[in-house]
């Protein structure tokens, strides 16, 4: 079956992660109605109307973090832009699209040479012979169905399936993060961050000045100094979480309003009452 030309993917594995996907569709709706929204989920009951292609989770290809090194194969699309269950598009995001003209896999974070993140870098760096590794959060990933992306996938996926040879630390029942395996991956294909000028998607971790409305699509704060605009935020961290929940009751509402729901509700009593 050919691939369509482009579009956004999440997992959702389990209730609470659908539950989550499904705010992702609700601000997709709004913000970029027209693209093409794919999820790879084992409760498509619960995401049946959210999202325009259901693709069954195969366990085969590993737990929910091991999934993330498998996307090529799960994708339906040319052009893919990967997005994490627990982010909110703030606002259109057609110039992510424009990240692939010049490049096979786009990210955003920084390259380090040296500290820990997740192992011992320059540790690392010796034993692989990599020039560097990139820190980053695989919440945004951006890739197309060239050759070089699916190498980047196959060898991380490679590095977790054979973990004994990094120290890494198991994390969340027993599962392995992808993003150190991803990184090393992106470091042999030479695969540098790239340059969004706080565009792209951020997280909340270490954020000040905090702006955000889902339903206007708007977010800015500061993050090491630095203001960004990011189109997409990732609610991960405690306090990520806190105002998850803010934005989730407002795209709730807004699709969900309280007139509707009072009188839904008093619909559904009366029928339950006449069918006993």
């Amino acid at each position: 079956m050919p691939k369509i030309r482009k579009g956004l993917i999440t997992i959702a594995i389990g209730k609470k992660y659908a539950i989550q996907a499904k705010y992702l569709a609700y601000s997709c709706m709004l913000h970029t109605p027209h693209t093409i929204r794919a999820v790879i989920t084992d409760r498509p009951a619960l995401l049946t109307g959210y999202f325009d292609i259901l693709i069954p989770y195969n366990p085969e290809y590993g737990d929910p973090f091991a999934a993330k090194t498998m996307l090529h194969r799960y994708t339906p699309f040319e052009k893919t832009l990967y997005l994490d269950a627990d982010s909110l598009v703030m606002t259109g995001i057609d110039s992510y699209w424009e990240a692939l003209e010049t490049r096979s896999f786009a990210y955003t974070g920084e390259l380090v040479k040296e500290g820990e993140w997740y192992f011992d870098i320059k540790k690392v760096m010796a034993k692989l012979s990599l020039p560097w590794i990139p820190k980053f959060n695989s919440g945004m990933l951006l890739f197309d169905s060239s050759e070089k992306s699916k190498v980047i996938f196959d060898t991380a996926n490679d590095y977790m399936e054979n973990h004994g040879e990094l120290e890494v630390s198991f994390f969340r029942e027993k599962m392995l993060p992808d993003e150190p395996y991803l990184a090393i991956a992106l470091a042999k294909q030479g695969e540098k961050p790239y340059t969004d000028y706080g565009r792209f998607s951020r997280t909340l971790i270490g954020a000040d000045h905090i702006h955000l409305d889902s339903i206007k699509g708007f977010a800015s704060f500061i993050k090491r100094g630095v203001q960004v605009f990011p189109q997409v935020v990732h609610f991960c961290g405690r306090f990520g979480q806190f105002l998850y929940l803010s934005e989730k009751i407002k795209l709730y509402f807004c699709f969900n309003p309280p007139l509707k729901t009072f009188f839904n509700c008093i619909f559904t009593i009366i029928r339950n009452m006449m069918n006993r």
